[in-house]
């Protein structure tokens, strides 16, 4: 006859099933923390990377823009829209710098217009050729020039110093532009110098 010894298999303990099952949750809690705050990290230096873009794309494009301003071709004299008596018309709708840039140039064909102005927490672009803008409607009408669904505005400034010669005097304009996301989690502040042109014959 032969004879089996059986053992006793034990399971594991209530209290071995705590421990192990608390590990794991707190295993759990460090691996998701750390994914949560690697994706919050990228989010957020995305939302940096773009409005530092987008700023520098508008400032970019009104300096480049400005470059033109007073352009007359074929004339002896700059051209300056209506009611200005500069090249760039400034203009601030309350006290303080101003927040309204205006300008115009004549490129044989066409008169081109622009203005670009902050409109509450947008900034806006006035840009025509088929009707004459005036100082008194610079301000006013065109589109916004950012996302306004993700940004906004809270800064847009020109502040002029004017340069004079013995030849000709011109315009030494700082564009200081602010922005954030709508929640305010992520700003930006980029500035931009530019020289305008002098077209006197």
């Amino acid at each position: 006859m032969v004879i089996h010894n059986v053992r006793n298999i034990n399971g594991f303990s209530l209290i071995e099933l705590l421990i192990a099952s608390a590990i794991g949750l707190l295993a759990l809690a460090v691996v998701g923390s750390v994914f949560i705050n690697g994706y919050s990290f990228a989010s957020q230096r995305s939302l940096q990377l773009m409005l530092a873009q987008d700023t520098n794309d508008v400032l970019r494009m009104i300096k480049e823009d400005i470059l033109r301003a007073g352009f007359a071709s074929g004339a002896s004299s700059s051209f300056i829209i209506s009611g200005a008596t500069k090249t760039i018309y400034l203009n601030s709708p309350s006290a303080g710098n101003p927040t309204c840039i205006a300008y115009g140039y004549d490129d044989g064909t066409n008169q081109h217009y622009r203005s670009y102005y902050r409109d509450n927490q947008t900034l806006r672009l006035r840009s025509t050729k088929s009707s004459v803008l005036t100082t008194a409607g610079a301000c006013m009408g065109g589109q916004s020039t950012l996302n306004e669904n993700q940004i906004k505005v809270t800064k847009f400034e020109v502040l002029e110093s004017v340069l004079s010669s013995a030849k000709a005097t011109s315009q030494y304009l700082t564009i200081n532009l602010e922005v954030a996301t709508l929640d305010d989690s992520v700003s930006s502040a980029k500035s931009v110098q530019v020289k305008t042109r002098n077209w006197n014959g």
